[in-house]
This record gives structure tokens, C-alpha cells and sequence, in this order.
């Protein structure tokens, strides 16, 4: 077996991509997903904040919003919040609205933009997945990888319908990367592998961890002799993300934000380009060590830039600014966010055995090799899943990218587990390969629904006591446009579906408002007044049984929240009856009285 060239290229023909096997596989998988779904797809429907939100933004954009401005104006009153999100991810969301509203109206084309986007992401995850595979194992691999992206939980549950957001384009755009790693050309696989982690850095900073993963794989190579990879792959990263931040940031806010690429990531980006194509291919037949010593250089050069024009950015924690009250009580409580410690055994299963697999795999082929260039490559993606992994066990929702990255080795892995089977004349072993190829198809899962049901899980909420909030959205929406104190997990489908304001929503850079909103539902009666009546918001709604009023009842027994979610609800709010409302509930607030007149 030979690799791809991290190196030289194949000796042998390699296999084409299963284009239509796959998107047989894609489209099979997409009804299945839409039936799954039926009934909940449209904007009452979104699971995430994040999602609805992003409609919201697109729909600004579509009204009139201009292209850099980034404000959420309807959170956070009067003066909205300056989100850190990007107008990249908007853009296929406006695009297909525009084509299909003037036929069907807007609702139906945004239900369209909704279904379309996710999908279209996980088509181009499972080409590029099986595109590697079938180039590295033949096309039956190809196939069983594209399968493997389906299987990979963390990846395929946020390329459903109706998942918007911007992961869905962050785990493709990782794979164009990883497609770019294994071109045979030095150059041009350097610069589109450079060029796709730009638009994911100008999509989320999240993914700066994987592009210094990247480099360091490039700055491998350099030193073993392939010296045109580092200078391609960081020219292009450094010149991307500069004219991606003109393009989509522009010259209105030039602040050195640690939440999204800015002026400074640019400089730091900009110069390590510079040190690795300038100075670099200086050293070509000067001594390894000499190299090693300049990248150290460029790399303390770049660290200096930012230490000195944005020391708050240093840190390895983005959220540092935040309010403790913030960090503690909402941060540390979104589940995305944690690390895999902190998770129950099921999503750790999925997050961890497929990497597993695939780390296994890579050093099985790596050791098996039977020359260098295949050694070569196989070490390379070895290190590149091993450092995705790492990022992954520390934050959940960064797991998607290394198991999108495992499903290539783990694919040749299932393949030859499939031969041995068929191979092996024991029945025993036979059954017990087939039980290994069961939970190696679908990793994770298998384990973890068997480890939760002999281990203590927390228990969890009935279906039956869960709110059902697209019950009384219509009845909400009928409410005169004001200002609503919502529980912040509520805000964005609020937002999305009804003409009001939210005091809060679950986004950092509101950290402020959620201040308030925790302040208030965690203090007694009177203080969530006095921030109401500051916030100017005339109606209190909140889902009793959800868990975010949970945590604020369990941390605050006597609390704002609590004696809300109990029926005790203080004298200056009058209950507004929602008919159908699913559980949720609302008060509309009474008018502080007037002072009395001075004579």
C-alpha cells in the first residue's frame, strides 16, 4: 500500500471518488433525517440558539442591514449587542432565500434554506471523506468512509436540517484542508490547505488550534526536505485571512477582539507568512538545526505582536473577560463547551472511539508500510487526527473535526476486519468480529448506550414535562412589540418567530445583559424589578420545567426564577394567558406607581 504524496506519488492507479455511490448514501440518509423530522422543520423548529439566531441575522441582512454592520439591535436594549459572528455563513442562507422567495414567499424559502444548507454540508463532508479514502484503499472504502461521516455523531448531527450555524462549514472546509495535506503538488496542496483554514478562521477563531496543528505538520515536512509546503500553506493562510477580514469586517471595527480574527491575529499571521517564505528557503542547505531555531523565532516574533498590541489575548482562555457571574453560572453550563470529562458516558463515547479507531489505524499503516513516502504520510495524518483529537477531548463541539478526520483510516480499518471475518472458520470469532464491526460503524453509541444502562446516569426529564414553546410563539406574537425578560435559552426562537426585544440571549459578547437576566432570576423579587424596569421590559417569560430555570432554582431556592416556576409571583406581575402554551408561561408587568406630588 502507498500513500498519497506527503511525498511522492502513487505507484499505482489510484481509485476515483464513488460520486454517485455516495450521494445515493447522502440522499438516502437526507430523507431519513427529514422524516425524522417531520413536523418540526421551519423557524418555531430550531434546537440551537445559535441557529435561530442566525436566521435572525440573515434576515437582517436581507431587510436592509448593512454588510459589516454586525448588531443584534433587538438584544441587549437600547443599544444591541456587536456579535463576533461573520457574514460568510450568511451568505448561501441569503442566496437561496432570494431564489426561491419570489416563487414561494419568504417562509417557505427560508424553510428551504434551512433544509438545503445543512445538507449541502454534509454531501460535500461525506465526497471529501470518501474522496481520500477511496484515493488511499479503492472505492469500497470510499464508500464505508462517506458511511463512517453519517455514523460520526458529533459531525452528521450538525449537518442536519435546520442546523444553520457556522460548524456545518468549519468540519468541510477542515476536510478540504486535510484533502489539500495529500495533494502531490507541494504548492498548490500547501496554499489549499491554507486557504481553507483562512475561511474557517474568518468563520470562528475556533479553528485557529487546527491551522497551528496544520503548520506544524508543514514545518514536518520542511525538515524533511519537502520545503515548499510551510511557505504555500502559510502565504496563504496569512494573505487569506487578510482579505477575508477586509472583505467581511472591513475597515468600521478595527478592535483587537480575542473572539474573532482581528487586526492583531491578521499581524501575527501576516508576519509568520512572511518569516516562513522569506526567510525560510534562505536556509535550504544550512543545517536542520538552524531551521528549527528560525521557527522558533517567528514563532516568539508573532507571539510578541500580540503580547504587545493584545496581551489579553494571550491566555488560552477566550471567555477571560467575561463576568464570573457569567462564567460560572451560564458559560460553564453549556454542554458544547466542556471538555470530554464533563460529559455523560454516551457523548463521550461518541466523541472518543471513532478518533480511537482511526489513531489505531494510522499507526497499523504507518507500521506496515512498505516505503517511505507511505511512512511519511501515515505518521502526518496520525498527527493531524491525534492534534484534532486533543482539541476535541478538551472542547465537545471541536470532536466533530477528529472524527471527520478518523473516518478515512477507520474505513481501511473496517475493510479488513470485513476480510478477516469472511476468512475466519470459527464461528465464535466470527460473531465476535461481527460485534466489533457493529460498533466500529457506529462508534460510540454502541458502548455508550450499554455503559449507561449498568452505570448511575443523572435522571432526566420526562418528554411529558418539557416546554413546548412553538405552542405559545403564535400567542406571543400577538403581544404589541415590547421588551421581554426571557429565560436566555428562549430569547433567540423569540426573536426569530415573534416582534419583540430580548433582554438576553446565550452570547458572550452580551455579557451585560446576561448579567442582568442571571441577576434577576437569581436575586429576590425587588432586584429583578429594579433591572426590568432599567431594562424597560414589560413582559417576564419563562419555561418552569426547562434547565435553565433548573439551574437557577437549584442555585437560587428562593429566588426571582423560583418562586416564578412555584406559582408565586409577586404582586407586580399580572399572569397573561396563553391558551395552548405548552408550559410556558408569562406576566405582563404591572406599572411601577407614580411618586406623589410635590406641593
Amino acid at each position: 500500500m502507498r500513500a498519497l504524496q506527503a511525498g511522492a506519488p502513487s505507484t499505482r492507479e489510484r481509485a476515483t471518488t464513488p460520486v454517485l455511490a455516495v450521494l445515493l448514501l447522502w440522499a438516502i440518509t437526507s430523507v431519513l433525517m427529514l422524516i425524522a423530522m417531520r413536523g418540526n422543520i421551519g423557524p418555531t423548529g430550531f434546537m440551537d440558539a445559535d441557529d435561530a439566531l442566525r436566521m435572525q441575522q440573515v434576515r437582517d441582512l436581507l431587510n436592509g442591514q448593512g454588510w459589516f454592520d454586525l448588531h443584534q439591535y433587538r438584544i441587549a436594549p437600547p443599544d444591541g449587542v456587536a456579535m463576533h459572528w461573520t457574514r460568510i455563513v450568511d451568505v448561501p442562507l441569503a442566496a437561496i432565500i432570494l431564489i426561491f422567495r419570489p416563487f414561494l414567499g419568504q417562509a417557505q424559502a427560508e424553510i428551504i434554506a434551512t433544509v438545503m444548507v445543512p445538507l449541502i454540508n454534509l454531501a460535500a463532508a461525506m465526497l471529501l471523506s470518501a474522496r481520500l479514502a477511496a484515493r488511499q484503499f479503492g472505492k469500497m472504502a470510499g464508500i464505508i468512509a462517506a458511511q463512517m461521516v453519517v455514523a460520526a455523531i458529533p459531525a452528521s448531527v450538525r449537518m442536519m436540517p435546520l442546523n444553520i450555524d457556522h460548524h456545518g462549514w468549519q468540519f468541510v472546509l477542515a476536510l478540504v484542508a486535510l484533502n489539500g495535506m495529500a495533494s502531490r503538488g507541494q504548492r498548490v496542496g500547501g496554499a489549499v490547505a491554507g486557504l481553507a483554514l483562512a475561511l474557517a478562521l474568518a468563520i470562528s477563531l475556533e479553528s485557529l488550534p487546527l491551522a497551528i496543528i496544520f503548520g506544524g505538520v508543514c514545518a514536518l515536512r520542511m525538515l524533511r526536505g519537502q520545503r515548499e509546503w510551510l511557505g504555500a500553506y502559510m502565504a496563504s493562510l496569512g494573505l487569506g485571512s487578510a482579505a477575508l477580514f477586509l472583505l467581511t469586517r472591513g475597515l468600521s471595527d478595527l478592535a483587537d477582539h480575542c473572539d474573532a480574527i482581528s487586526p492583531v491575529h491578521v499581524m501575527a499571521l501576516l508576519w509568520c507568512a512572511a518569516g516562513c517564505t522569506l526567510l525560510m528557503p534562505r536556509l535550504r542547505r544550512r543545517p536542520a538545526a538552524l531551521s528549527l531555531i528560525m521557527l522558533g523565532l517567528i514563532g516568539l516574533g508573532a507571539l510578541a505582536i500580540m503580547g504587545l498590541r493584545a496581551p489579553q489575548c494571550i491566555g488560552m482562555d477566550a471567555f477571560a473577560a467575561l463576568d464570573p457571574l457569567v462564567k460560572r453560572v451560564w458559560l460553564d453550563s453549556v454542554a458544547e463547551g466542556l471538555p470530554v470529562w464533563r460529559q455523560v458516558l454516551l457523548v463521550s463515547a461518541t466523541m472518543m472511539l471513532l478518533p480511537l479507531f482511526g489513531l489505531i489505524a494510522c499507526w497499523r499503516l504507518w507500521r506496515n508500510a512498505q516505503d517511505q513516502e507511505s511512512r511519511d504520510w501515515w505518521l502526518d495524518m496520525g498527527l493531524l487526527l491525534a492534534g484534532a483529537t486533543v482539541v476535541g477531548l478538551l472542547v465537545t463541539r471541536a470532536s466533530a473535526v477528529s472524527c471527520l478526520f478518523a473516518t478515512i483510516p477507520a474505513a481501511w480499518q473496517f475493510r479488513a476486519q470485513v476480510a478477516a471475518w469472511q476468512a475466519d472458520p470459527l464461528i465464535m470469532r466470527r460473531l465476535l468480529r461481527m460485534v466489533f464491526l457493529v460498533v466500529l460503524l457506529v462508534p460510540g453509541v454502541a458502548i455508550g448506550l450499554a455503559g449507561e444502562a449498568v452505570m448511575s446516569q443523572p435522571a432526566r426529564p420526562s418528554s411529558a414535562g418539557l416546554c413546548k414553546l412553538p405552542k405559545a410563539l403564535p400567542a406571543l406574537a400577538k403581544e404589541p412589540a415590547t421588551i421581554i425578560l426571557a429565560g436566555i435559552d428562549l430569547g433567540p426562537v423569540i426573536l426569530v418567530n415573534t416582534p419583540h426585544t430580548v433582554v438576553a440571549t446565550g452570547h458572550h459578547r452580551a455579557s451585560a445583559a446576561i448579567r442582568d437576566s442571571l441577576v434577576a432570576f437569581l436575586g429576590p423579587d425587588h432586584g429583578a424589578r429594579a433591572i426590568i424596569a432599567r431594562r424597560k421590559a414589560t413582559l417576564v417569560v419563562i419555561c418552569p420545567t426547562d434547565g435553565e430555570a433548573r439551574l437557577y432554582r437549584r442555585l437560587a431556592p428562593d429566588g426571582f426564577m423560583a418562586h416564578l416556576a412555584a406559582g408565586k409571583a409577586p404582586a407586580w406581575l399580572e399572569p397573561v394567558p396563553l391558551g395552548a402554551s405548552g408550559g410556558i408561561r408569562m406576566w405582563k408587568v404591572r406599572p411601577l406607581p407614580a411618586p406623589p406630588s410635590v406641593r
